[in-house]
């Protein structure tokens, strides 16, 4: 062999020797280890659970899922809708779960990857519990891995903690399992609305199409102005994308004295609203919830309506359909500046008035 071919294959021999330390490949554990899945079985069923339950520190109840015949619903929340995705990914993420790497079978060190028993107070990890019917075992879930992928769990009962290939998406505030969309009517669409107050005080604002830029205030009084066309045309826009804080019964609240928000649309959808402020202890401001509940109808021929009726235009009778069937029954506690901006009263819409 030639020097020179000699010295190309030194070259290459340490090129291939220095990737080699470089490439970090997988530890003994990980190597040796036969994969399985985290939960076994519940591959094979994903499909028919219908109830789940996360539990955390303490052996406090997160939240309790559980699938009816039109949706999953939070039952902690008086059966209201679940926030589907979140369920979907839950189940899916625990089904593809598998394990990659033993780790700790000593009970003083699960602390560390928080997988020790969530009836403890100081418990960092979740408990996924599936329905006694299932034949599953409830599984820990626990901290992200540092430095790489994965996370630890460790089903319950078990001494063996283990890594998992992937991380698992679990929101530990109920309100975060919630479906918390409630209605999205942009200004853009809207051609009218009126605000009415408890002690009689009404504001309306038109315009002739959702083509027009601004919304004129009915009703201005004699020597006042209009602060600014932003000011007018801002309250069109208190339905769009509004999501809910917090949701009950609305039965479980008095309506008597509430403030009427109501919307109207170029394709004749109309939402009425109902709204209350309710101080926090003390009468503290910044405790003040605002809540709010909803009912949608069509309007033809001139006259209002919140009841089915004929339309000339079915989509716009589906869609209101559609939000009552998301809404009825329900009051949703909202973001303040929503309820502000549905609630004004005539002077602030108006510059001051000019001192005599």
């Amino acid at each position: 062999m030639s020097s020179k071919h000699f010295s190309w294959l030194l070259v290459a021999t340490v090129i291939a020797t220095a990737l080699v330390l470089v490439i970090p490949g997988k530890t003994g554990k990980e190597s040796s280890l036969v994969r399985t899945t985290l939960v076994p079985g519940l591959a094979e069923q994903v499909n028919e659970i219908d109830w789940l339950q996360l539990s955390g520190a303490g052996g406090e109840v997160i939240v309790t899922l559980e699938r009816t015949n039109s949706a999953w619903v939070v039952k902690e929340n008086s059966d209201y809708r679940a926030e589907w995705s979140r369920v979907k990914n839950l189940l899916n993420s625990l089904s593809q779960a598998e394990v990659i790497e033993e780790k700790t079978s000593k009970p003083e060190f699960y602390s560390r990857l928080g997988v020790e028993d969530v009836a403890s107070d100081q418990a960092a990890g979740v408990m996924v519990r599936f329905s006694g019917g299932s034949g599953l075992p409830a599984v820990i879930i626990g901290n992200s891995a540092e430095g790489r992928e994965g996370q630890y769990a460790r089903i319950e009962g078990s001494a063996a903690s283990v890594l998992i290939d992937r991380r698992i998406d679990m929101p530990e505030s109920q309100v975060d399992w919630l479906d918390k969309t409630i209605v999205d009517i942009t200004d853009a669409e809207v051609v009218q609305f009126e605000i009415v107050h408890a002690d009689g005080e009404s504001i309306t604002a038109t315009r002739a199409s959702a083509d027009d830029e601004d919304f004129d205030l009915q009703g201005v009084p004699q020597g006042r102005e209009v602060e600014t066309n932003w000011t007018v045309n801002a309250p069109a826009n208190s339905l769009a994308a509004l999501d809910l804080q917090s949701v009950v019964p609305a039965t479980r609240m008095n309506w008597e004295n509430a403030t009427r928000f109501m919307l109207l649309t170029a394709d004749g959808l109309m939402v009425e609203t109902e709204l209350l402020a309710i101080p926090g202890a003390d009468g503290e401001s910044e405790q003040t919830e605002h809540w709010i509940k909803i009912a949608a109808g069509v309007y033809t021929t001139g006259v209002g309506t919140l009841v089915e009726g004929e339309t000339n235009n079915p989509e716009t009778l589906a869609r209101a359909e559609e939000i009552n069937n998301r809404v009825n029954g329900w009051a949703y506690r909202i973001p303040g500046y929503k309820y502000d901006s549905m609630t004004r009263r005539m002077d602030d819409f108006l510059q001051p008035a000019a001192e005599e």
